[in-house]
Formats: structure tokens, C-alpha cells, sequence
């Protein structure tokens, strides 16, 4: 918080966003121990009772980084929401409420995927019958689709979320530009659920193996998302030039 509150006195914002949230609100300090809660599901651990349960700790912190990085991903998201616009009303705080439910009810089968994954690629099962004990391969589709939709949900409440933000853009008095990026996150978002919707498909419908390593595609989030990122640096700069064009133009005068 110390560090939080740090930056905020600085005034710190974007290029082309100004960071209109000064002060954390309440509704920030709830999602925030929402957020601690969540990672601290994730970490919680016993303690080990042997030196060969110490050995094999370094899977478990491993697991755990990858739930904390996905976690903090989604804080961040939030963070930056609440900076650019400051709003606490009933809509935000409606469906900021269904973010954070979705965050607390996804920790632990967070957890249980990233377990899973960690032990599958580091030799930690001894043998594919206690693979299958743990995921069959009838199984694995089911749990994409799960997860899929839990991750689909979370990025359609943030697109949500900022398309509110647009809606409200002159009451906001957001300037061009905020105008701009605002509708990119949307679209970001919309990205983010339409690749879920494409895993969510394939595990439904296409046939084995493709079915159960549907989950792969989530990795076509990288392109979609810098080909999104790349136009928009193009337009803002664009915008840019003809806001100092502008201005030449009327000290010429």
C-alpha cells in the first residue's frame, strides 16, 4: 500500500491518459483484500514434515507463481481502471462486486490447474495411471471449458466496465484520445473473450487429442493483442501530429 500510495502522490499517469483517481476508494480497499485473499487461498500451504516434501517445494512455488502473475495481470487491469476514471457508481461498483466473486471462486481451481500443468511437465507423476487418477483425458475438455468461461466472464466484466466508461466520456470530460483508448480496451477485452469462446468450442466440438489440448490456443492472445496495440500506437501518434500541426497552424496565425 506504501508503494501504492507513493505512486498516486506522484501524479504518475499515462502518455495519453490522464489518471483521474487520487485518493483509493473504499470500493478499491475492498478489491484489494479481495485480491490479498485470493493470492493468499493460492500460496497457503502446510508446512513440510520431511526433508524429500522440502525437496519437492520448488513445484509447489512454481505453481504458485503462476497463479500470483495471473492474479496480479487482473489487479493491474483494475488498478489502471480506477486510476483513469475514478468511478463509484452503482453500475461500477455492480459489476466490480461480480469481478471480485469471480476472482475468489477461481482461486483454488487456479490452483489445481496449475498444480496439474507443474507436476505434468516436470516429471513429478510417476507413471500415466497417476496422471489419470488426478485428469483423465475425457476429463481434461470438461476443465478447459471451466476455466474458459471463468476466464471469458473476467475479461467481459472489464470490457463491460469500460464501455461504461465511454458511455460516460463527457462527464468524464475525456479528450480525444482518452476517447480512442477507451474503445481499444474494449476491444481488448472483447479479444480476450473471443479466444476463450474459440477454446470453449474446440473443446466441445472438435475431436481428440485437438479437444483436450484446446487450452493451447490461449496462446493466439499474444498476436491478437499486439496487432490491437500496434494500431492504436499508430493512431495515437498520428493524433499526436495533428494536434501539434494544429497548434503551428493557429501561432501562425
Amino acid at each position: 500500500m506504501a508503494m501504492r500510495d507513493a505512486v498516486l502522490r506522484s501524479g504518475q499517469g499515462e502518455r495519453w491518459f490522464r489518471w483521474r483517481g487520487k485518493d483509493v476508494s473504499r470500493v478499491e480497499n475492498l478489491s484489494d483484500i479481495v485480491f490479498a485473499l485470493a493470492v493468499t487461498l493460492i500460496v497457503a500451504q502446510d508446512v513440510p514434515d520431511t526433508f524429500v516434501e522440502l525437496a519437492g517445494l520448488w513445484r509447489d512455488v512454481l505453481a504458485s507463481g503462476l497463479c500470483f502473475a495471473l492474479l496480479l495481470l487482473i489487479w493491474r487491469s483494475h488498478y489502471i481502471f480506477f486510476r483513469r476514471y475514478d468511478l463509484e457508481d452503482g453500475l461500477t461498483v455492480a459489476l466490480n462486486s461480480a469481478l471480485l466473486l469471480l476472482v475468489i471462486s477461481f482461486a483454488f481451481p487456479l490452483k489445481f490447474l496449475a498444480d496439474f500443468l507443474v507436476l505434468l511437465y516436470t516429471g513429478g507423476f510417476e507413471s500415466s495411471a497417476d496422471i489419470r487418477a488426478v485428469l483423465s483425458l475425457d476429463q481434461a475438455p470438461i476443465l478447459t471449458v471451466v476455466y474458459a468461461l471463468g476466464y471469458a466472464a473476467v475479461f467481459g466484466v472489464f470490457g463491460l466496465m469500460y464501455r461504461h466508461a465511454g458511455a460516460l466520456a463527457d462527464a468524464l470530460d475525456l479528450t480525444d484520445a482518452e476517447r480512442a483508448l477507451t474503445r481499444v480496451e474494449v476491444s481488448r477485452n472483447i479479444g480476450h473473450v473471443a479466444v476463450a469462446l474459440v477454446v470453449i468450442a474446440t473443446a466441445l466440438f472438435a475431436p481428440q487429442p485437438f479437444n483436450v489440448v484446446s487450452g493451447a490456443l490461449f496462446m493466439s492472445l499474444g498476436v491478437v493483442q499486439a496487432l490491437i496495440g500496434r494500431r492504436t500506437l499508430k493512431r495515437l501518434k498520428r493524433a499526436d501530429a495533428d494536434q501539434a500541426g494544429a497548434v503551428a497552424a493557429s501561432d501562425g496565425r
